[in-house]
């Protein structure tokens, strides 16, 4: 099609007709490498028919009259709709066919004031959680576009996962005494502020990951997001804390701190729990095998912006914390006045995306199956720190009904429900 200016890296609605002056499908697609002069590629998924098809000339008359010549000029010949005519494309169908409303409604332009409200403490602290999440699922092997369905919640926020579709929160909780037998849930059943969803792989719906966003305090006092991933087949579990690069006067992205200050009060937390996992005996597990016991990790990203339309993480650094220990003891992290100062060309070797994310996945790293049954202390300093835990677990296949990943009895009726609705049921039913 012709050639048109959108990032690859943001969602793109596609309206697509396969009948001459009607609307037939609706889908996602993504812009793709150029197909010739003038020309780019654009990949269309997840097409779905509409429940009827929509005339052209119905969908001109119902939006505004200032979008009218615009709209119609794109409906004979196709392109890329402007933000605000797209705006209106999106409440014209959403009235015309409700069934759409759902799938266009991050589009829309009720969306875009809702998210207007949020103060910028209240941004970045949902920005960090849906990082957390989309690394959960990026480790575990699951699409992240699903992230892009959120949208804010009316209602009081504590979480980024109350905004999507499917995700159960509800203050003073007991969840599934499945979930409690896991390491560290009990410390999280006590929160206060608790939102859990499941989370299933396109291609392969046994491929699961649970997760679970626990925080002591509102959306605006929160003083940023932990991800604590759990393996279940391999009861190895990281920790992952992220921190922002700031520009400096320069320009270059920097991050600096003090010996007195919360980063450094944090690591020196981090060193305690450490030493905790330190005095366990070792594991003779083959499973239990790692090729480092600590289970903590930093990300400095180079920017932490709320762009709750892009299914991608945000670009930085990934490194392990024995790996920080070691570069904040030497001379490399100095800047030109003595102070401590990190950036891409001081800090040497460093994991990228693809490598952080194999070791986790494969279990390489993380704390043995002994280790893990510490989880409750780490859980609850994080906790006490002020942060939100995301606490996510790729669940292991079972064969037996008891894990909230496959199909369980709902109480005496004999049915089977999905994961999520079960999840819902007990949580209403207080169990």
């Amino acid at each position: 099609m012709p050639k048109f200016e959108h990032s690859r890296r943001a969602p793109l609605i596609v309206l697509a007709s396969f009948e001459d002056g009607l609307l037939t499908h609706v889908g996602d697609g993504r812009k793709g490498a150029s197909a010739g002069t003038g020309l780019v590629r654009l990949n269309m998924v997840s097409l779905e028919d509409l429940e009827r098809p929509i005339s052209f000339d119905v969908v001109i008359d119902v939006v505004p009259p200032k979008f009218r010549a615009r709209l119609k000029q794109i409906f004979e010949v196709g392109g890329l709709l402007p933000p605000k005519t797209m705006s209106a494309v999106v409440e014209a169908l959403s009235e015309l066919d409700p069934t759409l409303g759902r799938r266009l409604d991050r589009l829309s332009a009720s969306r875009a004031r809702l998210i207007a409200t949020l103060n910028p403490r209240e941004r970045e602290n949902l920005a960090l959680q849906k990082e957390t999440l989309s690394t959960a699922l990026q480790i575990a092997g699951i699409d992240t576009r699903q992230v892009l369905d959120w949208s804010p919640a009316t209602v009081a926020r504590t979480s980024f996962l109350d905004g999507l579709q499917g995700a159960v929160a509800r203050e003073d909780v007991m969840l599934h005494a499945d979930l409690t037998s896991l390491p560290g849930f009990n410390v999280i059943r006590e929160v206060p502020h608790i939102a859990a969803r499941v989370f299933a792989a396109a291609e392969d719906p046994n491929v699961r990951v649970t997760v679970v966003m626990a925080n002591r305090l509102p959306l605006e006092q929160q003083t940023g997001a932990d991800l604590i991933y759990f393996n279940e087949t391999y009861r190895a579990f990281v920790l992952v804390q992220y921190k922002a690069l700031e520009k400096n006067n320069g320009g270059d992205l920097e991050f600096r701190w003090t010996d007195s200050d919360q980063f450094t009060a944090e690591m020196q937390r981090m060193d305690a729990l450490l030493d905790e996992l330190a005095e366990i005996e070792p594991d003779p597990d083959p499973d239990g095998f790692r090729f480092s016991h600590n289970p903590f990790f930093l990300k400095f990203c180079s920017r932490i912006v709320f762009n709750p339309d892009d299914k991608g993480m945000f670009p930085g650094i990934y490194l392990p914390q024995g790996l920080w220990k070691v570069l904040a003891a030497s001379e490399r992290l100095k800047g030109p006045r003595g102070g401590n100062l990190l950036t891409y060309d001081n800090v040497g070797r460093r994991l990228n995306l693809t490598e952080f994310t194999n070791l986790v996945a494969g279990a390489w790293v993380g704390t043995t199956i002994v280790q893990s049954a510490s989880l409750d202390t780490v859980i609850r300093s994080v906790l006490e720190s002020g942060r939100t835990v995301t606490f996510a677990v790729k669940r292991s296949p079972s064969p037996e009904p008891t894990s909230i990943i496959e199909p369980l009895p709902v109480f005496d009726t004999g049915e089977t429900l999905d994961p999520a609705e079960v999840l819902v049921e007990m949580l209403n039913e207080g169990g």
